[in-house]
């Protein structure tokens, strides 16, 4: 029975590795020369950073658009944060519990089920990542290690160093670490505010309270230096999803005008955000989210997946021109022992192969997720003919070499890219040119290398940036083809939700709120193009 495996497509683009390369080596310059320049002027520090930056790296700072963001909701938290607005906590430990352990998707939603329980609970909602010296990874974070980690005392890239330089290269005192190293966690969640009673409390007392059976229904209270009391709820990622659940299925998440608020809402978005309830409360409070822009990248992996997407093949294809584009991601390697089994049995089921033992394929084909790119919509101009609909299609997979084969076998090939689908759909695919031959965050499956194979804090990072630049990809097509099978299918569903209000009196407080056909009211929310190839329909619960 023919299987899906990893395999090495081709390599890095040259541009991407051989700046990489010059950054590791160029940073100390950089740094010392920015720190020169700036005791004679002291504009020149912001200066160096813009010239030596990418244009675009807000484009590239978020996985929607930057106008679908407020930037006041930030700017104003800002000016209003001060210690005296700290005296309730809620602190996620992402490294308890293993959680850093896990692929990008997993952690990126259970970061947002962080948000979604903090706030709800009224509380500043802060990231507590362990000490440098105490991180389990090299470099001090499962994502890898960029250029700007380290100190400006090394002047050599690691590809010259000695066999045991990698260790001895020095991370910043203050760098951040962990899941802090992929995500600019927004003060508007946090407040400004520090990790409490740090004079008191270690990051080994917090894991200690964080990963208690009663870490979410028991706070704790510590007091500042300065006498201050503080209410603190501190969780690793098992028991937050465990209390999210539970609270979930009971309905025990009633919307109201603090939530809102918390989540950046304006005082009329609050009003119709407290008529809400269940699916739609949950897809509106990940509206107010996308538009307080809660999920911003760190502006060195900004940076980098700038610099790496540009090097694309489908960038030089319609990046200049802001061109719109479809995208496709296909999930095999691990997720096809266990989770996605049954559908792929049920798949071939419904093609007529009920030998278990002896599917044509361990996966679902390629061309099954192009059957949503549907005859349907289709269009005759007036002679009665076909028009064609050119579409650009990148594809993100851990299988590249098969979907690659795949499509090499589909009929009504136009050119080595480009096949007629359902009569009128003129699809060209583009992939990720990355070398790797592993497409996990922790090697070749989310356990890491199975042959073994050492990892590197810096071959990490590129994984992490190929991944990165694949989900920004994904989240800002027009049309997203997947399923709800992965983490990543369930988070680009997410992050696709947008705010849809319509124009609402307000008479006196009073938010009159139209009811629709047949007396339904509207879900004040909506989803950007998304079709799901096979598996469930029915969207879970925001980071489940």
């Amino acid at each position: 029975m023919p299987s899906s495996t990893q395999q090495r497509p081709s390599s890095i683009p040259k541009a991407y590795a051989a700046t990489l390369l010059l950054g590791v080596a160029m940073s100390p310059f950089i740094i010392n020369l920015q720190g020169s320049l700036s005791s004679f002027y002291p504009s020149s520090s912001f200066f160096l950073r813009r010239s030596l930056s990418f244009n675009d790296i807000d484009k590239y700072s978020t996985l929607q658009d930057v106008n679908d963001i407020d930037p006041s909701i930030e700017s104003r938290a800002k000016a209003e944060a001060s210690d005296d607005k700290c005296s309730n906590m809620f602190l996620y430990l992402p490294d308890a519990q293993h959680f850093s352990e896990h692929g990008h998707g997993s952690q990126i939603n259970t970061y947002i089920v962080s948000v979604l329980i903090g706030t709800y609970l009224n509380r500043k909602v802060l990231l507590v990542e362990p000490p440098n010296d105490m991180s389990t990874y090299a470099g001090a974070s499962q994502f890898g290690c960029p250029v700007d980690a380290f100190e400006a005392i090394h002047m050599k890239s690691p590809a010259s160093s000695s066999s045991t330089a990698s260790n001895s290269w020095q991370i910043k005192e203050n760098f951040p670490g962990g899941l802090s190293r992929l995500i600019d966690h927004p003060t508007w969640l946090s407040g400004g505010c520090p990790i409490p009673c740090a004079d008191t409390y270690s990051y080994d007392d917090w894991v200690k309270i964080a990963t208690a059976p009663t870490a979410m229904s028991t706070p704790i209270s510590c007091k500042e230096s300065n006498g201050r009391t503080v209410n603190v709820i501190a969780t690793g990622g098992g028991e937050m999803r465990k209390y999210f659940r539970s609270k979930a299925r009971s309905n025990h998440f009633i919307a109201n005008e603090r939530w809102g608020t918390k989540l950046g809402a304006t005082l009329t978005e609050a009003r119709i955000f407290s008529t809400l309830s269940n699916n739609a409360m949950f897809d509106y409070a990940v509206g107010l989210m996308i538009k307080a822009g809660f999920l911003r990248l760190q502006p060195w992996i900004a940076r980098d997946v700038e610099m790496f997407i540009k090097s694309f093949d489908l960038y030089q294809k319609i990046g200049t021109k802001n061109q719109v584009y479809d995208s496709i991601h296909v999930r095999r390697g691990d997720k096809l022992i266990m989770e996605a089994r049954d559908e792929v049995v049920k798949y071939w089921r419904s093609q007529g192969h009920s030998d278990e033992e002896n599917l044509p394929t361990n996966y679902i084909p390629f061309a099954h997720y192009l059957s949503q790119f549907k005859k349907e919509e289709c269009l005759v101009n007036q002679l009665g003919e076909v028009i064609r609909i050119p579409r650009v299609v990148y594809v993100a997979t851990d299988d590249p070499v098969v979907v690659k084969e795949e499509i090499a076998n589909l009929p009504n090939r136009i050119d080595d890219r480009t096949v007629l689908w359902n009569d009128c759909h003129e699809l060209s695919f583009y992939f990720n040119p990355t070398d790797e031959s592993a497409f996990h965050l922790n090697g070749d499956g989310e356990t890491g290398f199975s042959d073994g194979t050492e990892d590197t804090c810096f071959n990490r990072y590129h994984r992490n940036i190929a991944s990165i630049a694949d989900m920004v990809i994904l989240a800002k097509s027009r049309t997203f083809v997947g399923e709800f099978n992965s983490n990543w299918g369930r988070l680009m569903r997410t992050m696709r939700v947008r705010l849809d209000l319509p124009t609402l009196q307000d008479d006196g407080g009073n938010i009159y709120i139209d009811k629709k056909a047949g007396g339904a009211l509207p879900k004040y929310s909506k989803t950007l193009d998304m079709r799901i190839a096979w598996g469930p329909r029915t969207p879970r619960l925001p980071g489940q």
